[in-house]
């Protein structure tokens, strides 16, 4: 009688541990209260937790250039797109900016186009000289915008020129969708498209062209 009691307790032990990980694992699956929001550069959101242990989640953004989360509370940093997860849920994020001072040069456009299709893409430049395409621009913000091309015909650099009497606006701007590494505030600023300069595909340059202007300068990162 005591023999069999005891094989009957092992027989039911894989049963108990089973169901023992099988409430740990429930216990980590959650539920969100968004599946999807929307948001300003500068703004911060909240998502809940509706269902599961909001003290045991792990948070995670897979584009922190874009925003961050901590303990479901997200910051919208930069123009962009990223999914927020939380433990088996997850949340789409998209930042939108609040300045839109001019249309980038690189909008529409692609690195390593040849001169031939910029010109089909934006038509006939107004000036061409020494591989540099220039347009010139009517607008209160902007005189011109140019690309440069290497000797192998490729687009590797766009320019556009900002009124300097804008530059509270350009610096909004600039910030909404790129990272600062270094600068002054009235002098040179250089941006990067990423976290990193190593994961980066692409600079944007703030430099002095003349008393009215900036010139920024978008160059291609190889």
């Amino acid at each position: 009688m005591g023999m069999r009691k005891f094989v009957l307790t092992l027989a039911a032990l894989p049963a108990v541990l089973l169901a023992g990980c099988k409430q740990e694992s429930n216990y980590n699956n959650i539920t969100l209260d968004k599946y999807a929001l929307e948001m300003r550069t500068g703004d911060t959101q909240i998502v809940y937790v509706e269902t599961g242990d909001p003290d045991n989640v792990a948070w995670r953004s897979d584009n922190e250039f874009v925003a961050t989360v901590e303990r479901g509370r997200i910051s919208g940093l930069r123009i962009g797109q990223t999914r927020i997860t939380a433990n088996n849920a997850s949340v789409s994020v998209t930042v939108r900016g609040r300045s839109d001072l001019y249309d980038e040069p690189m909008e529409d456009l692609s690195w390593n186009m040849t001169r031939e299709q910029v010109v089909n893409r934006l038509g006939l430049p107004d000036k061409m000289e020494n591989n540099v395409l220039t347009y010139d621009l009517v607008s209160s913000v902007n005189s011109f915008k140019s690309y440069e091309f290497d000797s192998n015909n490729r687009l590797v650099a766009a320019n556009i020129t900002v009124g300097k009497d804008k530059t509270a606006q350009l610096d909004d701007f600039l910030n909404e969708r790129y990272l600062l590494l270094n600068g002054s505030e009235q002098g040179d600023k250089n941006y990067i498209n990423n976290l990193t300069y190593s994961t980066s595909t692409m600079t944007v340059c703030r430099t002095g062209y003349d008393d009215d202007y900036w010139l920024v300068s978008y160059r291609q990162i190889k």
